[in-house]
């Protein structure tokens, strides 16, 4: 969205008017919050995938205030990019302010040469305050040369990535660290990240707003690690929701339907959650009978356990890498641009 002189990337919604510092982010629209549960209203409002963008001319400089608020135990890390080189790298103290100045960097001369060179899909002048992945935030200023971007210095085509903690990026550290950064820079696509940590139900109202949103090419949808203890019939009649709402109203888009992620019970003798999931996901796709919507079998992505974290759950920054490899792996034949 469209902020001053500036846009703010993966945000739809502006969250003020309360008591405290400047001013909040949504990646969800105010208007279907009311509907989510307050867990998810709260993780809609966490940094992954949310970026401060602007045009930084030579010579110029900006300086941007961020709160970053609520503690975690991944450190909320921002870091700051000019295209796809990264500059800086911070660790904000949480509950206070953290300044981050920004100028054109030392060798910058060589840098849009190199872009040039290997078809960045980002112009080097592009500035991208990237915003920590697990923790909200406030925005208290944004001061300087930063201008709004133009068209042609972002990618062409735009990923947007809907699922649970995976997607959303817990335990990454950086927040290019998740799996879904990962595949988006690899495909040279934009992202759109609505990753929601423990809250991907698949409620009809993001299917909705998912396909009334004319911002993205390519989706992915990462289903069924944080409803494991819902019955078969029941997940496989939200997913067919979600998903055909999503088909319907954008038929001609890629859609891919990711199941679960190897994780913990993929190894006891007597499963005992999730039981019929993943047939359920192949067996939606199948029904939809399009050849834009796909179906991946999460096992395929993250193959080696040792890419777990000691939870059996979520994925080590190794365990994120390789999805993020293996998900573009996959991804780009059947993409006519990738």
């Amino acid at each position: 969205m469209k902020y001053g002189d500036i846009e703010l990337h993966n945000v739809w919604g502006i969250v003020a008017g309360d008591d405290k510092p400047g001013f909040g982010i949504s990646r969800l629209p105010l208007e279907i919050l009311p509907d989510l549960r307050n867990v998810t209203k709260g993780m809609a409002q966490m940094g992954s995938g949310c970026e401060i963008r602007g045009m930084l001319p030579s010579g110029g400089t900006a300086k941007v205030v961020l709160q970053v608020l609520g503690d975690n135990t991944t450190p909320p890390v921002v870091t700051v990019y000019h295209g796809c080189f990264c500059d800086q790298s911070i660790v904000a103290e949480v509950g206070k302010p953290t300044e981050i100045v920004i100028k054109v960097p030392e060798r910058f001369e060589m840098i849009p040469a190199a872009a040039r060179q290997q078809k960045h899909a980002f112009d080097p002048r592009l500035v991208r305050v990237r915003l920590p992945l697990v923790h909200p935030i406030r925005i208290l200023s944004i001061e300087g040369d930063l201008t709004y971007p133009p068209p042609g210095s972002t990618p062409a085509k735009t990923l947007l990535c809907y699922g649970s903690s995976i997607t959303h990026g817990s335990c990454a550290i950086p927040p290019e660290g998740n799996y879904a950064a990962t595949c988006a820079r690899l495909l040279g696509y934009d992202l759109i990240n609505l990753g929601l940590g423990g809250s991907a139900r698949m409620e009809e109202s993001i299917a909705r707003h998912i396909a009334t949103r004319k911002d993205w090419d390519v989706a992915t949808f990462e289903m069924g690690i944080n409803v494991r203890d819902w019955p078969v019939e029941t997940f496989r009649d939200i997913v067919k929701t979600f998903v055909r709402t999503v088909v319907s109203a954008q038929p001609d888009k890629p859609v891919f339907c990711i199941d679960l992620f190897t994780y913990f019970d993929d190894f006891t003798v007597s499963r005992t959650t999730a039981i019929g999931f993943r047939d359920a996901v192949r067996d939606i796709v199948k029904s939809i009978n399009s050849p834009n919507v796909h179906y991946i079998d999460g096992r395929d992505l993250l193959e080696h356990v040792s890419g777990l974290r000691t939870d059996m759950v979520h994925p080590s920054d190794e365990g994120m890498l390789e999805i993020g490899q293996n998900l573009a792996r996959v991804m780009r034949p059947l993409l006519s641009d990738a």
